[in-house]
């Protein structure tokens, strides 16, 4: 599975190239100001068996999203597996988990006008994890189809956040009851439910304002 759609393999962090005039600038012409940069910084941990440890030398993704523009940027945790990324003024999302074997059922997101504090936590994909203390706004969910014997829960099923570009900014599933959370999830996104077995895709905007229970039913 792919951390971003649309973004596979070493492309997915190509940078953009920037370009010099040859033409003099005129003395009179105002000079474009530069862009404002604010430091964005945190801690990558994986929670396992309740407990959290930090990860070193990890890949995490930085979601930066402005008017009419979004690009993605990465960076590596230090051996206290802190990260620290340079971004404009911009919704910026966070990301870290490593599929197939993680999770990061958390959004880590804010609206960045100044240096920001976001730390990600990531854990594997067959643990148990419960939501944060600090967990809303939070979506919960039951993911189930319809048979004859009545509402079979759906386990193992792919719910996946995307930003408003489609790159998944958030990912979880379900578990053998068919249930599932996704926290802090504090900005509009797209709620996507796929559980690759033959049913058809479900998808909701979540405005990203306040907690959320969700009864979902996937057909084929």
């Amino acid at each position: 599975m792919s951390m971003f759609r649309g973004l596979l393999g070493a492309s997915l962090l190509a940078s953009l190239a920037g370009c010099h005039s040859s033409v003099p600038t005129s003395p009179t012409e105002a000079l474009p100001a530069a862009t404002t940069s604010y430091t964005v910084s945190g801690i990558l941990s994986e929670r396992v068996d309740g407990i959290s440890r930090p990860l070193a030398g990890r890949q995490v993704w930085l979601r930066i999203e402005q008017p009419n523009a979004g690009r993605t940027h990465w960076v590596a945790t230090d051996q206290n597996g802190r990260y620290t990324a340079q971004v404009p003024k911009a919704r910026v999302f966070v990301s870290a988990w490593h599929p197939p074997d993680q999770r990061q059922p958390c959004l880590a997101s804010a609206a960045v006008e100044a240096d920001t504090t976001l730390d990600v936590e990531v854990a594997p994909v067959q643990s148990a994890v419960q939501p944060p203390a600090s967990a809303s706004p939070l979506i919960t969910g039951f993911v189930y189809e319809t048979t004859p014997q009545g509402r079979n829960p759906l386990r193992g099923v792919h719910v996946s956040v995307d930003a408003s570009t489609d790159a998944w900014v958030a990912y979880t599933r379900t578990d053998d009851a068919g249930r599932f959370f996704l926290c802090r999830v504090n900005t509009p996104v797209q709620l996507v439910v796929s559980s690759g077995k033959g049913h058809q895709d479900w998808w909701r905007s979540i405005p990203g304002t306040t907690d959320m229970v969700l009864e979902i039913e996937l057909k084929r």
